[in-house]
């Protein structure tokens, strides 16, 4: 279906694009909710906790995760949009404009590149938050545990903890679902590419 490397790949026909289309569509929305969840429950879990670690506004960090994830809802609801752009395909009366299912796969592309742009950035500041924690342990220092009996060699603030790779974690989920709307629309933005007929889609 999807050959690179023919000089001259035959042109799809609107039914095979609507195919691809569908599967692909479904493939990215499954992927792309499965991937969001971890992202989903930390950010829910930070913002229901938030008040009552923190009475001043909502930090940078925590409102770029909020928009990323807003973005990502976007971006499901877009691979589910293919499906319905695969039926319009099928039924000559509906079938949309060929400008029209490009525009549209080009806002694919866009919405999954601001989930992995805004996505790194947040996974550059946080670890190098935990990077620096980390580098102000002495040299050779084994850490301890807090809450665990006996002397420590860092204070709790400094340490990694559980939720610390979870939030790494959602961070690289939320990359993986990014970069799987961004091959789904360009899989079929190449396969839109290589139809050349006049009549569908036009």
């Amino acid at each position: 279906m999807f050959d690179f490397l023919a000089t001259e790949a035959p042109s799809p026909t609107p039914r095979q694009i609507a195919r691809s289309l569908r599967w692909l569509g479904w493939t990215g929305f499954w992927l792309q909710a499965f991937l969001g969840f971890i992202p989903i429950l930390v950010v829910i879990t930070n913002v229901l906790s938030k008040p009552q670690r923190q009475t001043g506004g909502t930090s940078f960090g925590l409102g770029l995760a909020i928009v990323c994830l807003v973005i990502l809802f976007f971006s499901i609801y877009w691979c589910f949009r293919y499906t319905k752009l695969a039926n319009r395909l099928e039924t000559p009366d509906l079938r949309p404009a060929k400008a029209d299912v490009t525009r549209d796969l080009k806002l694919g592309v866009l919405a999954n590149l601001g989930i992995m742009s805004s996505a790194v950035v947040i996974a550059l500041v946080r670890v190098g938050e935990l990077t620096f924690k980390m580098l102000t342990l002495p040299q050779g220092a084994t850490v301890i545990a807090p809450n665990q009996i006996g002397t420590t060699l860092a204070s709790p603030g400094a340490l990694i903890t559980p939720s610390n790779m979870i939030a790494i974690q959602a961070m690289i989920c939320t990359i993986a679902a990014g970069l799987i709307g961004t091959v789904v629309a360009l899989l079929l933005l190449y396969q839109i590419g290589q139809h050349r007929n006049s009549d569908a889609p036009r």
